[in-house]
């Protein structure tokens, strides 16, 4: 009985060094995967957002009006990391059957030190859709 006793003693000691060999990888892979879900996010309402100004611009809404469509698409994101183009960027120039390209650029910021160390910090997002104008 003693020594199961001393046995169970002297594990406790190693599991607690295993934990702490094992614990600063199993944060960075939590870090990792949060900071990815972060990204995935943003280019997902981007995506949406360039969507949704295109076809604004496609049924023949303003300049004005297709930021305003981006801007709303866009809602939780900073709209200061938030580029927004327009093609053809002469109004006049977008008759009937011509390709409205709309691109955005963002920039998601990262929070953990170390997955920052290791992809572009802040990393840039880019989207561009294109349609028709009818």
């Amino acid at each position: 009985m003693r020594f199961l006793a001393k046995t169970v003693k002297d594990h406790k000691g190693q599991t607690m060094v295993e934990f702490a060999l094992v614990l600063p990888l199993l944060l960075i892979l939590l870090m990792g995967t949060i900071e990815s879900g972060r990204i995935l996010y943003s280019y997902l309402i981007i995506t949406n957002a360039a969507r949704e100004g295109a076809r604004a611009g496609a049924v023949g809404h303003a300049d004005s009006e297709i930021i305003s469509k981006i801007e709303t698409a866009a809602g939780s994101l900073d709209r200061s990391s938030l580029s927004i183009s327009i093609s053809p960027v002469d109004p006049a120039s977008r008759t009937r059957g011509v390709p409205l390209t709309v691109s955005l650029d963002y920039t998601v910021d990262l929070v953990v030190p170390l997955i920052a160390a290791i992809i572009p910090d802040p990393f840039p997002l880019a989207i561009t859709t294109t349609m028709r104008i009818e």
